[in-house]
């Protein structure tokens, strides 16, 4: 695991994917470290250094808790180190979002949300 100079947490360390497809499949595998799933949205592009655009997307955990991570979408390479405080989702994740009577995993979207996130689920 990749846990130097904050990886993904930061625009000078971020998460290197090969594509959006390969980011959002990325953020789908994720849950916090104690299996509980997150919700995710992109809440803008930046351009770092004028040559290198970073997403960065919004994640909400279980306690309520919100963060960063940036995602290098269109780097030549993919790695698939996982930022602190996340895990590789299993089959073991207790699904505990909860709207009504709907259980929800690990979701999100390529865009953002106003209310987030609300009006995600």
């Amino acid at each position: 695991m990749n846990t130097k100079n904050n990886y993904g947490k930061t625009p000078l360390n971020p998460i290197l994917m090969t594509g959006i497809n390969e980011s959002i499949l990325f953020l789908n595998s994720l849950t916090t470290e104690d299996h509980k799933p997150i919700f995710y949205h992109r809440v803008h592009t930046t351009n770092l250094n004028n040559d290198t655009l970073l997403d960065c997307y919004e994640i909400f955990k279980n306690d309520g808790k919100k963060e960063i991570l940036f995602i290098d979408t269109y780097a030549n390479k993919k790695c698939e180190d996982i930022p602190d405080g996340y895990i590789k989702n299993t089959k073991f994740i207790k699904p505990t979002f909860y709207k009504g009577s709907k259980i929800y995993k690990t979701i999100g979207v390529n865009y953002k949300i106003r209310k987030f996130p609300d009006n995600l689920i």
